[in-house]
């Protein structure tokens, strides 16, 4: 018997759920990257939302595999793309110690225009955070998971 609505029904149907595991490497990272850009392909969104998209998501995928996983092909990372009626949903997590994340969450996405990264460079050799500032600009919702090694974000359709 069927305990679902005709609603809950089509929702389900329009639900696609990936989920994949690798290894650290910049050839699986592209081919997970690769994966994603044509599931994007059928979400609906315009072309500027699709580039927009697929550039958190290569920022996400490199993060994890420079910054957490340190490019150790012995560490794994995973990954989550869900896509609803209304929104995608993506996940990245590795296995790193993970970073403070709260400070650039707490940073004013106006300290990342072109004059203040100009500035931060000179100063520091890095303006850092730049692809978190990203995140943040091309999606609804960014969230990190304790201690920093998970990022989603939210975009909605």
């Amino acid at each position: 018997m069927n305990n679902f609505t005709d609603k809950q029904s089509s929702q389900l149907a329009q639900r696609r759920d990936i989920s994949v595991r690798f290894s650290t490497s910049p050839d699986l990272s592209r081919g997970v990257y690769n994966l994603i850009q044509r599931l994007i392909s059928e979400t609906g969104l315009d072309e500027s939302g699709r580039d927009r998209f697929m550039l958190i998501v290569g920022e996400a995928i490199d993060n994890a595999v420079i910054h957490g996983n340190k490019f150790s092909p012995t560490k794994f990372i995973y990954i989550n793309y869900t896509l609803e009626s209304d929104k995608i949903t993506f996940m990245v997590a590795d296995q790193g110690q993970g970073f403070d994340y709260q400070k650039h969450l707490d940073t004013p996405i106006e300290e990342y225009q072109a004059q203040n990264l100009m500035a931060k460079t000179m100063k520091f050799g890095s303006p850092g955070g730049l692809g978190l500032a990203l995140m943040r600009k091309c999606a609804n919702q960014v969230t990190f998971t304790p201690p920093g090694n998970k990022v989603k974000f939210v975009k909605y359709l």
